[in-house]
Parts: C-alpha cells; structure tokens; sequence
C-alpha cells in the first residue's frame, strides 16, 4: 500500500518572508549567506566546495531529516559502521571513511556524526567539502556538515503549525507528524522568546515470524508449512518527539547573548532491517545457516530476501535515542570585528536490545546438529543490551575581524571534556542465557550463566588554539593561510567478561592515558577573474585524534576459535594483547583546485572542484578470527575526484539545479607500523560509492490572482559501494539505487497545501549491513534499508 502523507497545519513561523515567497518568480537567483569560514560571506564567494539548503528549499522538497538531505549531495555518502541503530551511522566526505572523519554541528557546537536532529526551524544547511581541521578541529578530515537554525526576530510575532497523517507501503496503520513554532518578541527589539516542538508517529514496515509453541519448534516451525507460526506486525516503528527554546537579549547594540536547549527522543519498536536468506524454508531459527546441506552462498550483491523477521521467539527488540543540547551564546561587536563566545553541554543517552538467541545457539552448537533433524537441544530465548551513555562540553571563543585594511583573521581558542560510554558501550543489563551453564556442563564465569558483559568508561580532554589570516594582494587576489594547535588526553578503563571472552575472571583494564599534539595547517589562494568568476586553490590537513580501546581477550589457548591471541601472532608474531589497546591519530593532505562561477545577469551559477587527497596510517578495524576485533593504524589510501553543481532560473517561475560528484577512493598500501589491513592495495575504501548525483527542477504556475501552484520533482543516485563491516577479507557490495521525490503545493496568502510523494519508484536500497550488538548470525546478514514509497498531502500556515 502507497504511504499517504497528510499534513494539516494550524498556526506557522514566517522565514523572512514565506519560503512560497522566497521562491516565488523573482527573476534572479538569490543570494545564499553562509558562515563556513565563522564569518558572513555569501556562498559563490567562498574558496570552497559547499552545499547548502536553505529554508525554502528544506520545505519545498520535505526535507525532514538526514537521510533526506544527505542522499542530495554530491560526494556525500554514509553507512552504519557501528553497533545497534542509534549511534551506528558513519557519514563520509570525499572517500574519506569511518569513524569520527566528518565533523557534524548544529550552530557553534560539534556533535557526534551519527545524530540526526529533526529538521525543524533550521535556517540553512551546509556541507563542506574536504577538511575543515583549521577552523572545526579533529574529526573534520573528510569535511563539515553544519546545521544552521533559525535566530529569533526581536520586532516581530511569528509563528507557524504544520502537522501530517500518513500510510507507509507494507504496513498496516497511519503514521502521523506535526510541528509548530513561534517567535514571541518579549521586550521589541531588545528580548525575544522562540519555542518550536514535533511530534512524529512512523509506522513500521517490517514484521517479526516466531513460533507459536517453541516446544514444538523441530516439527511446526522448520519445515515449509507455517501452521506453528504466529506474525507480529509493526516492527520497526518510531516514535519521536522533541524541540528547543531560545531566549535572544539584545543587551545593548553591541551585545547579545542567547541561551538555547534543544531536546530530542526517539523510541523505536525493533530495527529497520530485513534479512537475507539464503536457504528453502520459511526462514525461522536458524534454518538458513550453515548447518543445513540445501543453504547456498551468500549472493555477492548483498539486497534484502524478505521483511519478515523470522525468529525462534517472540524476543522484542528495539530501543530508544535520547538526548539534549544546552548552549550559552555570546556576541559583542566593536568597531574592528566580533568577539564570539560559545559554551555547549551534550548529553545523550542509548539503549537497544537485540535477540541473540540464534547467534548463541549456533555459536554453542557449531553446526553439529544434522539437516532437518530434532535438535541436538532446543534453544533458550535470549537478548543483549547495549547502553551508550556520554556527556561533552564544549568552550569555544574567538575573535571574527572587521578590519578597514587588506587584512582580516580569525583568532580563537577551543576546549572540550568528554566523558562516558562511548565510543565502547556497557552492555548492561549483562547478557545472559537461561540454562547456559547446564548446557555446557560446567560455570565458567563467575556470574551464572553470561554470555557477555562488558562497560568501558572514556574520558577525551580537547584544548586547542586556531587561527586563519587573509590578506587581499589585489582587487581580484586574495592569501588566506591557517593552523591549529591541539592535544587529545584520552583516559580509559573497564572490563569485559562471559562465554564469549573465554570465560574465566572478568578482564580489567585499569585506567590508561594517551596523549597527542601537533598542529593543523592550511593554505588557500583565490583570484576573481572578474567579480563573478573566481578560481581558487588550496592545500589542507585534517586529522583525526588516536585513543584507546578494551583489550583483545586471549580467549583459550588451543580452543579453536576462541583464540585471540594466535590470531594476533598470526598477523605479526611480535605482536601483544597490549598493544591492540593503542592506536595512533591518522591524517591526510588534501589538494584541490575549483571555480565559483554567476552567469546571465544572476540567473545561472556554475560550481566546480577537482580534489587529491593522500590518507597515511589509516584507523581501521582489524577482525579477528575469534570474532573480537581492535584498532590499528594500517595502511595508506589516496582519493581522487571531484564536484560539479548547477543552479539555474532560466525564467521568473522555472528554477532548475544539478549535481554530481566522483570519488575514485583505493587503498594504496596495506600496512604500516607491523599493523596489516585486511583491505588490499588497489581494493576500494569501504562505505564509499564511486559515483552520487541528484538533480531538481521546480515550477510555479499562478493559477488565479490568490492561488498559485508550485510544483517540483528530485531525483538522487548513489553508486555501489562494498561494506566490510562482517567480513572485511571479502567485502559485500552494496548496489547502486535512485531515488525519485515530487511535490505539488498549491499556495493561498500564508497558506499552503501540498501532494507529497517520496521514493515514488519504492526502491528497496541497502544502506549498509549491520554488525550487530552481539555478532551477526551466520547465515544470516541484516540489510539497514530505506523507507518505501511515501505519498499524501501538506498543510502549512504562515502568521
């Protein structure tokens, strides 16, 4: 069943005039300001390879949160690479892949990649490409994303309500949203108050299979007949809610300071997953393993069989996000520049829960039981949980100048404290199995009956001193060079035990410290050839900080696949357990030339970059044979490509826009420092597609003198890319998907109502296959994929 996307909207936010009006025909292209380099500039005059989404536009193509956006811009990819759902997503810029390469800010305050903040009274967004590590510091070498909200209007009342009902393809009830927002002068033009909230209800798409009687599992569930099957529907749901408040005191004309909270939850009913099996059945327990004659390999281009969850039991598995952003802004002018101040606290909270029961039973098991027979014992239902939970603060001051003279700089200084789990988690409660001990015939742990319990506490102290100065040679050409110095202190301790690590005593790690300096440079030309056409150059380092990890657990001399540490001699006979808890910071040059071009009178800007980036010993997770794994610094990689924009009005109501992007991103050697990638020289960098490309066009029509009609369709295309998440010596591609989005609104004064349609082609795409919070099942992979096609309708109101 198409999803019919209703919304109704009862009182609504002005953005500076409606984003109806904002791209009402008006002849030319509007001016797009971003703050990129932490000053005002406008876009096509900024030495950089940017995307950005204004407001109008993030309402005109229902633009609601990440996944939305991100598969729209060029260059852009992104893929889980961790554990559970929450704060599994990596993003990647430019090749660059994996954990903490792409820095990710709502406003003045950096936040981890993996969040997903609703798309709810943001002014603009902007994507820079290539690092950032000058001015945004660690965990930018690939590039920026920057989610920039909207600032509170002192002189006005302005408020906005939007809400929605909708149906989902492959579900069975409605899902429905809705969002306000409203901008109250308190004192005009000196106090303003701004309060936004949503709420949204998205059915799920999937459904989990388990047996109705487990007693009788060998003889109802596993043959072809489903008469001892019972089906639960909905799984997959999400529920989510949240919203923030801005206070704005103008103090004086020179000083202003906005305290700011932003909160947000989301609580999902199982994952957005489906599996891939690969055997006759119908696919419950785990019949499609390696344990039956009639399974087949895994196919080479990995896309999901069914989604149907086929389980043993009815073991629920879900979890929620949870967290909250509380900053204190500061802003007081002078005659020769801005002095800006911004103190930030984030706390976030996950817990997810997921069956382990198959994995459990075939680990213990190993395939010993014949094809198609009774079992050798039945299974216990069982799950592991996951708990991540951090907090950070951040302190950034800096001084933006204004200067008469040729000359202009940033000068700053940064500080960051973080602390909690992440990112290595504490599987709490801890993972136990009813009757595991009297099935393997003896305790092994010191708690009955654990499978795995670990909790890892980590702290990463961040001071940091930056700079850039500029200096215009002449009216077209124009030096801008930068640095950052910067140390990383990062603490950690815990422990790990259970079945899983070898049983015996829990394995302590005592509180250990690591400790990294170095500086940042950048070097950046551009010259305009006339005001509108301007080319540049740039040379530019970005790093991302090393740290520590749990230790590998030796497992059991001589015990087969729990022996971690012969696979480790295997990889290098000189090689500790010790060791595999450090791991260095990695970094790359990046080289890049590009032009910012605006033709025909403004109707047209044309936007181009070719980049080269060298990466050297690269952060990268090496599995282990007995299943744990550690991080190394392996290898080098190079990455070449580069991006193409357009944007056109050829006519008042006709506005037009295109993107592409290129990445030939490979390995170039396999190791470094005795540590050995299981990425080849000459093999692609994981998660990354080679080719991304989108496209839109939008039409407004006036229909009577107080209607009019704006209508638009966008398309997007991610090319394959291989995920090396479960079995990095044989990576699994993922292939290529489009995706094609449309809207109609017809628009009345501050009113507007809307036919939405989302991936109207119900493209079935594989985001990345999930590694799982215990391990993945073998035989049976788990695809994260992406909502089916979306239909309906938008209201929205202006006051």
């Amino acid at each position: 069943m198409a999803r019919l996307y209703a919304v109704c909207a009862l009182a609504g936010v002005a953005f500076g005039g409606s984003a109806w009006a904002q791209t009402a025909p008006s002849g030319a292209l509007e001016e797009i300001v971003v703050t990129a380099q932490k000053r005002l500039e406008n876009l096509q005059s900024v030495p950089l390879s940017i995307t950005t989404f204004g407001s109008a536009v993030l309402e005109q193509k229902a633009i609601e949160n990440f996944f939305d956006y991100a598969t729209k811009v060029p260059n852009l990819a992104f893929a889980p690479t961790g554990d559970g759902i929450g704060t599994a997503r990596t993003v990647s810029i430019r090749g660059i892949s994996g954990d903490n390469v792409t820095g990710f800010y709502v406003d003045e305050t950096p936040l981890p990649d993996s969040i997903d903040p609703r798309v709810l009274d943001v002014d603009h967004i902007e994507v820079l490409r290539g690092p950032q590590g000058t001015l945004y510091g660690a965990r930018s070498m690939g590039g920026t994303v920057r989610v920039i909200t909207k600032k509170a209007n002192l002189s006005d009342f302005e408020a906005t309500v939007h809400g929605g009902l909708s149906s989902t393809d492959r579900t069975d009830r409605p899902n429905w949203t809705g969002d306000a927002v409203v901008n109250i002068p308190l004192v005009r033009d000196r106090v303003a108050l701004r309060l936004s909230a949503y709420y949204d209800e998205e059915a799920g798409f999937f459904r989990r299979s388990y047996c109705t009687d487990p007693a009788t599992v060998a003889v109802t569930c596993l043959p072809l007949s489903a008469s001892g099957v019972t089906t639960v529907k909905n799984i997959g749901a999400v529920d989510s809610y949240g919203g923030a408040a801005s206070l704005t005191l103008q103090l004086s004309d020179s000083l202003t300071i906005t305290p700011r909270v932003m909160l947000q939850r989301e609580s999902y009913n199982g994952f957005p997953m489906g599996d891939v099996v690969t055997a006759p059945g119908n696919g419950i327990g785990y019949a499609y393993g390696p344990l039956y004659a009639d399974a087949v390999p895994l196919p080479t281009v990995m896309t999901p069989t069914t989604f149907t969850q086929a389980r043993w039991f009815n073991v629920p598995e879900g979890g929620y996000d949870s967290w909250g952003l509380y900053s204190l802004g500061l802003r007081w002018k002078i005659d020769v520049g801005e002095l800006i101040s911004s103190t930030a606290y984030f706390d976030r909270k996950v817990l997810e829960t997921e069956d382990e029961t198959d994995f459990v039973w075939a680990a213990i098991t190993s395939g010993a039981c014949p094809p198609q027979a009774a079992w050798c014992n039945p299974p216990s239902p069982s799950a592991i949980s996951e708990l991540k939970d951090y907090q950070r603060f951040v302190q950034e001051v800096r001084f933006v100048s204004s200067l008469s003279g040729p000359m202009q700089f940033v000068l700053g200084g940064f500080y960051s404290d973080f602390h909690g789990r992440l990112p290595f988690a504490s599987y709490y409660p801890p993972a136990t199995v009813p009757n595991l001990d009297a099935e393997l015939g003896a305790q092994l742990s010191p708690l009955p009956d654990l499978i795995f319990a670990q909790d890892y506490h980590t702290t990463i102290k961040e001071p940091a001193l930056f700079g850039e100065i500029s200096y215009q040679l002449t009216d077209a050409l124009k030096l801008t060079g930068g640095i950052r110095w910067y140390q990383v202190k990062t603490t950690a301790f815990g422990y790990l035990e259970g079945l899983a690590t070898g049983g015996g005593p829990a394995i302590v790690d005592g509180a250990t410290t690591t400790t990294e300096s170095g500086v940042n440079p950048k070097a950046q030309i551009d010259y305009h050839i006339t005001p509108d056409h301007m080319v540049y150059g740039m040379v530019a380092k970005g790093f991302r900080p090393g740290g520590l990890v749990p230790s590998t657990p030796a497992g059991v001399p001589g015990g087969g696949s729990l022996d971690c540490l012969a696979d480790l001699k295997a990889i290098d006979p000189n090689l500790t357990l010790d060791a595999t808890r450090r791991f260095k910071s990695d970094s790359l040059w990046n080289y890049e030339i590009g032009t910012k071009t605006t033709w025909l009178d403004r109707r047209l800007t044309l936007n181009a970059a070719a980049f080269y980036i060298k990466w050297k010993d690269i952060q990268q997770q090496i599995l282990l044979a007995c299943g744990f794994q550690y991080r190394a610094n392996a290898g080098a990689a190079e990455s070449k490509g580069g991006e193409f924009e357009l944007h056109a009005r050829p006519t008042a109501s006709l506005d037009v826009s295109l993107g592409v992007g290129y990445q030939d991103a490979k390995i170039t050697a396999a190791s470094s420092g005795g540590a050995v990638s299981p990425q080849q020289p000459g093999s692609p960098i994981y998660q990354v597609p080679d080719w991304t490309a989108n496209g839109a066009i939008s039409y407004t029509t006036v229909l009577t003198s107080a209607w009019s009609l704006v209508s638009g369709a966008d398309w997007s295309h991610v090319g394959k890319s291989f995920s090396g998440n479960n079995n990095p010596v044989d990576p699994r591609e993922r292939a290529a998907y489009d995706l094609i989005n449309a809207r109609l609104a017809f628009v009345h004064g501050s009113m507007e109502f809307a036919v939405v349609g989302k991936n109207l082609s119900n493209e079935v795409a594989n985001l990345g296959d999930s590694r799982s919070i215990a391990a993945e099942t073998p035989g049976r992979p788990r695809l994260f994929v992406n909502p089916p096609r979306t239909i309906g309708i938008e209201v929205r109101s202006h006051f």
